[in-house]
């Protein structure tokens, strides 16, 4: 007999749930690590990145895989931002400069490779100003 046919077929690679990244409860530490890291990667984009192209990006989600060697970082953009493939290049710039720092600030064994991920546009949050015209009609 052939020892092929003995064998059991392979699962899925693919897991459902709502993460790409975790099968099973992350560890204390885990979340530790993502935590600080997605400190350390806003405050190096609300202060030391100087890239015009990346003003008005905003960083909504952080995941750390699970061995620690790749975080996706979710990101929007303003709406009057033009040029998307223009961030992505920046973003590209950008991710040698972000390690670097993240390897200097904090003691890892080994820095994660950036992948950022575009989550979609961000809502205008200026009020409309037909809507407040119509309330200030008085009392009467």
């Amino acid at each position: 007999m052939s020892s092929s046919r003995s064998r059991r077929p392979r699962a899925s690679s693919r897991r459902s749930g709502s993460s790409l990244f975790q099968s099973q409860a992350p560890s204390a530490r885990h979340l530790r690590v993502q935590s600080t890291l997605s400190e350390e990667i806003s405050l190096l984009f609300r202060g030391e990145l100087s890239d015009p192209v990346l003003d008005g990006l905003a960083l909504t989600s952080f995941e750390l895989s699970p061995e620690g060697r790749t975080a996706r970082i979710g990101y929007t953009l303003p709406p009057d931002a033009t040029d998307l493939n223009a961030v992505k290049e920046a973003l590209a710039r950008a991710e040698g400069y972000v390690r670097s720092q993240l390897a200097q600030h904090l003691n890892l064994k080994r820095t994660p490779h950036l992948r950022f991920v575009h989550v979609g546009t961000a809502p205008c949050t200026e009020p409309d100003d037909s809507d407040w015209d119509e309330g200030e009609g008085g009392d009467a």
